[in-house]
């Protein structure tokens, strides 16, 4: 909430301050427009979304499964061809 102004040089200090104001919000907006236009590139949307997916822990806990049962599975062939 702004302070009631009641001077001239109150008024002009405010304004000074909303001024001011605008320029840093002017300037975090063309960063972050920036930043989006960045990860709007599809190289990047790429490698967020292949980022994001090994991130998941479900995703990881099931590679993990899955390669485990491949390897397990090859092993087991290689026993009963051997065996054979």
């Amino acid at each position: 909430m702004m302070k009631k102004i009641t001077n001239v040089m109150e008024l002009k200090e405010a304004i000074r301050e909303l001024e001011h104001q605008h320029y840093v919000d002017q300037q975090f907006m063309r960063r972050r427009i920036g930043e989006i236009a960045e990860d709007l590139k599809p190289i990047n949307l790429l490698k967020n979304s292949f980022r994001h997916l090994f991130e998941a822990r479900e995703v990881k806990t099931n590679l993990i499964r899955m390669a485990t049962g491949m390897i397990t599975g090859y092993l087991v062939k290689k026993v009963f061809r051997k065996k054979s």
